[in-house]
Parts: C-alpha cells; sequence; structure tokens
C-alpha cells in the first residue's frame, strides 16, 4: 500500500471517531460477529447508554426507569467507562494526528 492510499483509509476512518458512544446494557441480548448489539424484537433491556459527540462537547446519556436505583455500582462502572473512553479516544487522535504529519512529511521529502 502506498502512503498516499494509507492517508485516504486514515481520512476514512477519522470520520468515525467524531461519536463515542458507551452502553451497559442487561437483558436478553446478542452481540454480532462484528461486536454490535443486537436486541431481538420484544426483549427488553435495562441500562445505560452514552453518546459523547466529541466535536461539539455534547453528552447525550440515557438510562431505563429502574437502573440507577436497582444496580448503582453498575452506573459508576459506566461513568468510569465514559473517562476512561474518552482518553482512549484523545490519545488516539492524538496519535492519528501524529501519524499522518510524519507520512505527509515523508510525501514532501519523496517530491522534492
Amino acid at each position: 500500500m502506498n502512503i498516499q492510499k494509507l492517508l485516504e483509509k486514515i481520512e476514512e476512518k477519522v470520520e468515525n471517531l467524531t461519536t463515542l458512544e458507551i452502553k451497559t446494557l442487561m437483558g436478553n441480548l446478542e452481540i454480532t460477529d462484528k461486536g454490535k448489539v443486537y436486541i431481538p424484537n420484544g426483549n427488553k433491556i435495562k441500562g445505560i447508554s452514552s453518546s459523547i459527540d466529541l466535536v461539539g462537547g455534547d453528552i447525550t446519556t440515557y438510562i431505563s426507569d429502574d437502573f440507577v436505583k436497582n444496580y448503582p455500582q453498575l452506573v459508576d462502572w459506566h461513568q468510569s467507562r465514559e473517562a476512561k473512553g474518552n482518553e482512549i479516544v484523545e490519545n488516539n487522535i492524538h496519535t492519528v494526528v501524529n501519524m499522518v504529519k510524519a507520512l505527509r512529511d515523508n510525501i514532501i521529502n519523496d517530491e522534492k
């Protein structure tokens, strides 16, 4: 793979880095081969789902009615995952930016 194609691939993936989703769910659900949560029709799920807009900074959290009252430890755990997830994404973005800069510098030097 040449450097230009690698840059294009990184650019495609960076578009998916703008939203961080964190889910803490309980109930009859399945995980697909690609790691996505599948909830069969009619099944009741309890839990928390958070979506963090990394560009705008907005955080949206949905919590089922009785989850906070019945599972406070899982609420705390979910909140710790939000903090850790945000830290990981920030580090990943920093790494990708450095990779792109290094690749672009390499392209510029190759063109000289």
